[in-house]
């Protein structure tokens, strides 16, 4: 037997034995809320809480979606209306403020002296208690006319000023950062005409990015998950796991495609990638689950891209579960909850 049909078949007889163990309880770590304002908190902190107690969750780490435009709620008040159900949520700033902000200085839209605003926002942000700065896009491809392209050199000074400000307060930067590791052309499946033609390469500046500050923790957001590019291999998140000890990987295991985690197919059981398995029990001590999921509100005018990507956010989450029933126990607990807990001071 090859060994890539081999280690299939032991995924498969893996699954087949943790099918009957208890559920997990687990910490979404990527959860995003889309809401106009505050004022929807509650209705949303109830929606949530009936996910969780339906799917064993035991703690949402809830950002907002990194938004090209400043708009939504203000997460830092965000997490104060939040107290009242303790340790059931807990709140990353700056997905909707920080990281528009940013992307608007680099690109020349407000004055260099904005700068400053910026550094003093996220020192603000850090300091009331968010566990950390995210969803922060460095490079966010275009999924549909209404999700934005995003693009910034990981090492630029901006990006600095956050891995400076989170490791000064012991927190996480949440990254989406979608690698490009030789220029290459636009996939003809990613049709969205926010794209550009070609994409410039920009992984030798995000590993210049994970060496500048080693005492700021990285989590890169949707290992294992459907990467357009085609990049973010499981060979490629074992080489930066074992070259970057500050760097982190939050899971999102469901698609179609051969560097999925769990391949999902119209017909046919769904089955275990047994090279990223290879990765998460290595590294065990450096995975959590990230759903991303997305919940909008009943009145969320600006809703955009996030309602169609809610509609699929419990297949997301369904596949996180498969993953946890079907990884060894002890590295099943770690990457579950307890990597979280210690990563993002969830106790």
């Amino acid at each position: 037997m090859k060994p890539l049909a081999m280690g299939l078949a032991i995924a498969c007889s893996v699954w087949s034995a943790a099918a009957t163990a208890q559920p997990l309880e687990w910490v979404d770590t990527h959860f995003h809320w889309t809401m106009d304002d505050v004022g929807s908190t509650e209705e949303m902190a109830q929606k949530s809480l009936a996910i969780m107690q339906a799917e064993n969750i035991r703690t949402l780490i809830l950002s907002s979606q990194p938004r090209p435009g400043q708009a939504g709620a203000n997460f830092v008040e965000l997490q104060k209306l939040l107290a009242a159900h303790g340790k059931r949520f807990a709140v990353l700033g700056g997905g909707n403020s920080l990281n528009p902000l940013m992307h608007q200085i680099y690109e020349g839209k407000v004055p260099p002296e904005t700068v400053e605003r910026f550094q003093a926002l996220a020192e603000r942000t850090a300091a009331s208690g968010v566990r950390g700065f995210g969803e922060i896009a460095l490079h966010h491809i275009s999924l549909n006319d209404q999700h934005a392209y995003e693009v910034i050199p990981a090492d630029d000074t901006l990006v600095k000023i956050l891995l400076d400000t989170v490791a000064r307060h012991d927190a996480v930067i949440d990254i989406h950062f979608d690698a490009v590791l030789a220029k290459m052309a636009r996939p003809e499946r990613l049709n969205s005409p926010n794209n550009p033609a070609e994409f410039e390469p920009n992984f030798e500046a995000f590993e210049r990015m994970l060496a500048y500050n080693r005492n700021a923790k990285v989590v890169w957001a949707h290992a294992g998950g459907v990467d357009m590019l085609g990049n973010f291999t499981p060979q490629l998140a074992s080489r930066m796991l074992e070259k970057h000890p500050n760097l982190y990987m939050s899971l999102r295991p469901f698609g179609r495609g051969p560097g999925v985690m769990l391949q999902v197919r119209p017909k046919g059981p769904k089955q275990l990638n047994p090279e990223w398995v290879a990765v998460v029990e290595k590294y065990a001590d450096r995975f959590v689950m990230g759903s991303d999921s997305f919940l909008v509100a009943d009145n969320a005018q600006r809703a955009g891209a996030a309602k169609i990507f809610s509609e699929n956010s419990f297949n997301l989450r369904q596949a996180i579960r498969d993953v946890l029933a079907a990884l060894k126990p002890d590295v099943a607990r770690k990457v579950a909850y307890e990597n979280a807990e210690r990563l993002y001071k969830l106790q």
